[in-house]
């Protein structure tokens, strides 16, 4: 088997066995692993109705708590994975952001989330560059792929800005039929960073 023909997650284990070098600083932001600080913030996130509209709903503060802990736990495992997003310079958790493997195949996916208060500001697009960056340098991925439900524009939009094009649909969760299956290859994206 040729290295271009392995999926992206064996891409990972079997070439690259690396981690995401932490924390990601951008101009206006912090991307890190999960501290037990920005549980609060990740549990007012997913319980809020519409952070979590395209997402699978709101979550009981319970079940927040839990899948706050399995994404850190997640990256501490793996070396990858979602990270918390601090404004920098404040030590507040407004949502998450990186690099996973997308449920059910051997892609990896871009994942963001941020919370009400932060939307429209240009976060989720700054974040998800430099977290993209990060995992193309570090995990030699040949693509990211990002799933979307068609009515979320604002983050069709956020990919889009990213260079990601939509390539297809994919699996739904009730009540969507499907979501857009969005990818950028590695070679694409290296040339939009180069311009």
């Amino acid at each position: 088997m040729s290295l271009d023909q392995w999926s992206e997650l064996d891409r990972i284990e079997k070439v690259s066995n690396k981690h995401l070098t932490v924390p990601i600083n951008t101009q206006r932001l912090e991307l890190r692993p999960f501290l037990d600080c920005d549980r609060e913030g990740i549990v007012a996130l997913l319980t809020d109705p519409r952070a979590t509209q395209f997402i699978g709903g709101p979550l009981s503060a319970h079940d927040a708590a839990k899948l706050f802990t399995r994404m850190a736990e997640a990256f501490r495992k793996r070396g990858w994975g979602t990270l918390a997003v601090l404004p920098a310079g404040q030590g507040h958790c407004i949502g998450y952001c990186g690099v996973r493997p997308l449920v059910q195949t051997t892609d990896v996916e871009i994942a963001f989330a941020l919370h009400p208060s932060c939307w429209n500001m240009g976060y989720a697009t700054e974040a998800a560059r430099a977290c993209m960056d990060c995992a193309f340098l570090t995990l030699d991925l040949g693509s990211i792929v990002a799933t979307v439900y068609p009515e979320n524009t604002a983050s069709c939009r956020v990919l889009t800005k990213l260079g990601l094009a939509p390539r297809g649909r994919v699996f739904g969760n009730w009540p969507h039929d499907y979501a857009l299956l969005f990818r950028v290859e590695r070679k694409a994206w290296d040339a939009a960073r180069v311009r």
